[in-house]
């Protein structure tokens, strides 16, 4: 789950002569390898479900209303942040058009939900626990340290911008959602490999419920 913001440094100062102590650098460890983390995680817990003789929903299947609502969250993650990605302009300016008009973190909340939808596709609710409440710690995390930096890069604009916009729940009154969006930016954002490696895993998800 890739930064909106990654490009802005994410160190954290310390001070002047004051040493860095385990607690902030093992944060740090895990805010920065989150989605090698979150990878080996969740195909750990996949390996596992498999040794099990677990079985994952048909996506196939329509009639299956686990089915139908993974994959639905699935794809609703993946566009939200193909539409975030697509009218980002990363350090030049705070964007508050499209998606981030509705709330702050469109792509941590689309890569959330995808998150959702392969939980439900998956077929076993303790992964909920184990992947989500350990993810869920470490992103909030990063989020309150971006929101912290671009309060500092941009403070004409921050201030009023994240007391009209929520983090991650939308106010759906607000339908103004006209924004640029560019393949160029959706192109050089390498969203495209969120893109392929949504489409491998859910068909390794329907090969896998035939076997």
């Amino acid at each position: 789950m890739s930064s909106p913001y990654s490009t802005i440094s994410s160190r954290v100062s310390l001070g002047p002569g004051r040493s860095p102590t385990l607690l902030p650098l093992v944060a740090q460890f895990l805010i920065r390898r989150r989605i090698l983390l979150s990878g080996i995680l969740f195909s750990l817990l996949v390996a596992g479900d498999v040794a099990f003789g677990a079985k994952p929903h048909d996506l196939a299947n329509f009639r299956d209303p686990l089915s139908v609502a993974g994959g639905l969250l699935v794809l609703s993650g993946l566009a939200l942040r193909s539409w975030a990605v697509g009218i980002l302009r990363k350090d030049a300016e705070l964007t508050t058009t499209g998606p981030y008009r509705l709330i702050r973190n469109p792509l941590y909340v689309g890569s959330f939900l995808m998150m959702f939808g392969f939980i439900a596709l998956i077929n076993d609710p303790y992964n909920i626990v184990l992947i989500l409440g350990p993810m869920m710690v470490i992103y909030i995390v990063k989020v309150r340290q971006e929101e912290r930096l671009l309060a500092t890069k941009f403070p004409a604009q921050w201030t009023a911008y994240a007391r009209a916009t929520p983090r991650f729940f939308p106010r759906i009154a607000r339908a103004s959602l006209t924004a640029d969006w560019r393949g160029s930016q959706w192109m050089r954002s390498r969203e495209y490999q969120a893109v392929g490696a949504t489409i491998a895993a859910l068909a390794a998800i329907e090969v896998w419920q035939l076997i």
